[in-house]
């Protein structure tokens, strides 16, 4: 089959548009929303600005594409988790687990939580890290309570205060420089400790804390 003009320019027009998201994801992680300039992020694509600004008129249109990704990833991530058959506390664990390596390895992740902490003005986009994944981890925690997974007398405040500081200490951990294996230890003897709060008798037995073998890319 002939490919016409009009499919080889959407094609190429694609093609730019994945390496400005790309670049613009690896330029936000290393240098922040605020640094990162758009002319850095046409360079780093290897495309005019003139084809940055037909694709993203503004940075925060851009901004918005990268974390939506980033989204992409970690919604993938859970979703792969849940294939199999593990206690919904068991998804949560290992979701932290997973967060500490895509902070570390991902750029969509890392430029998504430094776009959500350095954007300045208006309202939350929904794109936003805090509440974008605070919230996912959070309906984790609702699904393991219909299934009988926390204790009866476990305030669903508590449970999201446990939760909100496990991911604030694995992205502090992250952005001091602390190895994946250093941060998996502590995230696990977190887990270890607190566990046993959330649960019914016996059931913080059910639950791996250490890192999972392998993680969901």
């Amino acid at each position: 089959m002939r490919w016409s003009s009009a499919m080889v320019k959407q094609e190429r027009s694609e093609r730019t548009l994945e390496r400005l998201v790309v670049a613009a994801a690896e330029q936000f992680a290393d240098h922040g929303f605020v640094k990162a300039t758009l002319g850095d992020v046409s360079r780093a694509a290897g495309v005019t600005k003139g084809a940055l600004f037909f694709h993203f008129p503004t940075k925060d249109e851009l901004a918005n594409a990268v974390q939506a990704r980033g989204r992409d990833v970690l919604e993938s991530m859970i979703e792969d988790l849940s294939g199999a058959q593990v206690p919904h506390l068991q998804i949560l664990v290992d979701a932290t687990h997973g967060l500490g390596r895509l902070l570390r390895e991902d750029p969509f992740v890392r430029a998504g939580v430094r776009i959500t902490r350095e954007r300045l003005g208006g309202r939350p986009d929904p794109m936003d890290f805090y509440p974008l994944w605070l919230g996912r981890l959070w309906r984790l925690l609702e699904e393991a309570r219909r299934n009988g997974e926390l204790a009866a007398d476990v305030a669903d405040a508590s449970a999201h205060t446990l939760v909100t500081a496990a991911v604030s200490g694995v992205e502090i951990m992250a952005w001091m420089g602390v190895t994946a294996d250093e941060s998996g230890k502590w995230l696990g003897h977190l887990w270890e400790l607190v566990l046993p709060l959330l649960t019914p008798p016996g059931g913080a037995g059910l639950i791996r804390t250490a890192r999972p073998s392998v993680v969901s890319p």
